[in-house]
């Protein structure tokens, strides 16, 4: 196969991703209204439900920069295989911010699954119980992985995966927890039934 051939390839991939080659780099994505902070207002069209998720403006989406994506394929199969036994219905979510410290982010909804299943599959008991949701970290070859789960109001549970940059220097994780907690519980608290605690 030439070279050109192979770049076409690659391209299709590239254009594609979710149909046709196998990634995590979700592109479908309405675009965010800005509030009086200059945070995104995102509208997530989850199932038969409506989630307004805010980030702040330094969350990127819509677009792939290799220099701020930190994982490859291989991992977010490991991490999507490790803990939950049923395949997800549908993925909703992918973004990272511009900043190296910070966070990869992906979003996937399970159809089937409830919150005492998660916590079944896990067999452990959670990190954090939201009342509607709940949050696990662990470790995950190079990662530190921050997993949190909310049910969804006609069922199934959606899920966020946060991930750090390994090449970070952040001992004991502190400045990627501290994100997630920021951008969890801090501008998307009203997503949650219980406030959370710092999960440091």
């Amino acid at each position: 196969m030439n070279r050109k051939l192979i770049g076409l390839l690659g391209v299709l991939c590239v254009s594609f991703f979710m149909q046709s080659c196998k990634n995590y780099y979700y592109l479908k994505h309405t675009i965010p209204s800005n509030n009086e902070e200059g945070n995104r207002i995102h509208n997530l069209k989850i199932s038969d439900e409506n989630i307004q998720f805010i980030t702040y403006s330094d969350y990127q989406f819509n677009k792939v920069n290799e220099k701020y994506v930190f994982f490859a394929t291989k991992d977010i199969d490991h991490i999507l295989k490790t803990h939950i036994k049923k395949a997800y219905a549908e993925q909703f979510m992918f973004m990272y911010t511009n900043m190296s410290i910070y966070n990869n982010m992906l979003g996937f909804y399970y159809k089937d699954i409830s919150l005492e299943n998660v916590v079944q599959d896990y067999d452990r008991k959670p990190d954090v119980d939201l009342g509607n949701g709940v949050l696990y970290t662990y470790d995950s070859g190079k990662f530190n992985v921050v997993d949190i789960y909310r049910k969804c109001s006609n069922g199934g549970v959606i899920r966020f995966i946060n991930l750090n940059n390994p090449d970070e220097k952040d001992p004991q994780f502190k400045k990627f927890h501290r994100e997630v907690n920021n951008l969890f519980f801090d501008l998307n608290q009203s997503l949650w039934d219980k406030n959370a605690v710092d999960f440091q």
